[in-house]
């Protein structure tokens, strides 16, 4: 039995390239199963080892935040270290490194366990970071500080780091995988297209019998030039 299993791990206890690969398609499996609110991933083309993401805050002190990032994925996973997560432009938070971008990912998951800790649970708490702000061994000293003694400055400090991301949102990716995230500005009639085509579905589900329940009576678009979500209702 233990001459099977150094088969198939390394030396250094790592999957070899097959299992970890049906590894990682597993773990992102689960990310597609569990939904995670604002968060939308994909595995580069070139290695199953990065992935590129991008996170909408949608409410809080960070709301408008469009924050791009990387996910790097050691390549003895997932018997090694814990996968980091990077975010394209450096944001003002108490748990991101002002230089580098990187989450302190290790302040939730300390030592990573195989079979317990799963790669969907590090983008939640990458999503978390953003609601509950934590400031205890910060990476961000001076974020922690302001957070705790100067809410108003922090605010400030938050806003241009928001606003920065936005103003970058449109730029071309550093990297020529195909699978890395691109946003393009969507012209006004596209946009009035698609708004038509989901009130005009939504429409045609209130008409029907029985359809008209707390799943289908909610209804809402992003403005144009704006992250900013709004209701018919409201328009």
């Amino acid at each position: 039995m233990k001459e099977r299993q150094n088969s198939l791990t390394g030396a250094n206890g790592s999957y070899g390239p097959y299992f970890l690969e049906y590894s990682l398609l597993a773990e992102y499996n689960q990310l597609q199963k569990n939904k995670l609110p604002g968060v939308y991933v994909i595995p580069s083309a070139g290695s199953p080892l990065h992935w590129f993401g991008v996170l909408f805050v949608r409410q809080g002190m960070y709301q408008e935040g469009v924050f791009k990032f990387d996910l790097i994925i050691p390549d003895n996973y997932p018997d090694g270290e814990c996968p980091r997560l990077i975010f394209k432009i450096p944001i003002f938070h108490p748990v991101i490194d002002v230089m580098t971008g990187e989450l302190d990912v290790k302040r939730a998951f300390p030592k990573w366990k195989r079979g317990v800790n799963h790669i969907w649970q590090i983008l939640l708490y990458a999503r978390r970071v953003f609601y509950k702000i934590d400031t205890k061994l910060p990476l961000n000293p001076q974020a922690a500080a302001l957070y705790d003694n100067d809410q108003e400055l922090f605010k400030s400090k938050v806003l241009e780091s928001v606003q920065l991301c936005k103003s970058k949102m449109y730029e071309a990716p550093d990297s020529d995988d195909p699978h890395a995230i691109r946003f393009s500005e969507l012209p006004d009639e596209t946009h009035d297209k698609v708004k038509h085509s989901i009130c005009e579905a939504k429409s045609s589900l209130d008409d029907e019998p029985g359809m008209k329940n707390a799943q289908s009576s909610g209804l809402s678009w992003v403005k144009p030039g704006t992250t900013q979500v709004f209701s018919r209702d409201s328009h």
